[in-house]
């Protein structure tokens, strides 16, 4: 019975990391096939996908819904959330998408273990034993064999592209850290549904919904759909139950399905090809991402 319910959690969290893969490969085509731009497409993401999360709140938490409000501190730590934890993470990840690829974009944020750890390090004033100092450098190199394909004097990606994706890695990183106190107090449907108003609010003052950047057809409209329900809304409610049955590590370690189905439908329709130094650097990072995050 246990290894049933086990199975059920790795499933609900390999379906949601799957749905974050298509969902980026979606924005890769809204982007590179009908010029839709990275900001309106995050305020439209959050808008609809904050709405639909904030009436599955409601439904579910019913009375308890503004609780996060009437503490001074937890309504700061929800803003933060919302700002850094969905604004930022979204729209560096997309913007990331639209400088380069969606392959890219994906494996730079799969690298978020290592900010946690570099973070937890400095917290508890702990040097890192050498084997961990080895998989750090291995992360890094795995990185710069990707961003360079092995021209080390010369980026295949821009450099604005390369930081946004490392700025997205840290958002994951803050996303992952920061609100535990708020999830153990208020439940994790409850802050995430409040994060993505805030998200929704700020990307919607920065670049308004109405004001729309791109072909607008049906074909284009299909892919929007994928992005902001497919991609948000059920990919979250998804990886938010499977919590339920396994736990946030294991989770954490089943979205190394993200990356790799990125990069496998980068190919099929995109027609990227990756050189052998790349295949390296993809290499690199997953092992010592994966090691990483079990000492975590």
């Amino acid at each position: 019975m246990e290894g049933k319910i086990k199975l059920r959690g790795m499933l609900l969290a390999s379906l949601a990391s799957s749905l974050w893969a298509i969902s980026g490969i979606s924005g890769e085509i809204l982007f590179k096939k009908f010029n839709f731009s990275s900001d309106w497409l995050v305020s439209t993401r959050t808008l609809i996908s904050g709405i639909l999360l904030f009436l599955i709140v409601i439904f579910i938490e019913k009375k308890s819904v503004l609780k996060p409000l009437k503490n001074k501190r937890d309504c700061a730590g929800i803003i933060l959330f919302g700002t850094a934890g969905m604004y930022l993470v979204q729209y560096t990840y997309f913007k990331t998408i639209e400088l380069s690829n969606v392959s890219f974009a994906t494996i730079l944020q799969f690298t978020a273990p290592f900010f946690i750890f570099i973070y937890e390090s400095i917290k508890n004033k702990k040097v890192p034993a050498v084997s961990t100092v080895i998989l750090l450098f291995m992360t890094i190199l795995g990185v710069v064999f990707i961003a360079t394909k092995g021209n080390f004097s010369n980026l295949s990606v821009s450099l604005e592209a390369l930081l946004l994706g490392v700025i997205s890695a840290i958002m994951i990183a803050f996303y992952s850290t920061y609100p535990k106190k708020l999830l153990k107090k208020y439940g994790s449907i409850t802050v995430v549904g409040w994060g993505m108003i805030i998200g929704s609010i700020i990307s919607n003052v920065i670049h308004p919904i109405w004001k729309i950047e791109g072909n607008v057809n049906a074909k284009s409209m299909i892919q929007v759909i994928i992005v902001v329900i497919l991609g948000t809304s059920i990919a979250y409610l998804i990886y938010i139950a499977s919590l339920n049955y396994i736990s946030s590590s294991l989770a954490g370690i089943l979205t190394a399905f993200e990356p790799v189905l990125a990069a496998i439908l980068s190919v099929a329709i995109f027609g990227l090809r990756f050189s052998f130094i790349e295949i390296v650097g993809f290499v690199l990072v997953f092992v010592s991402i994966f090691i990483l995050e079990k000492r975590l």
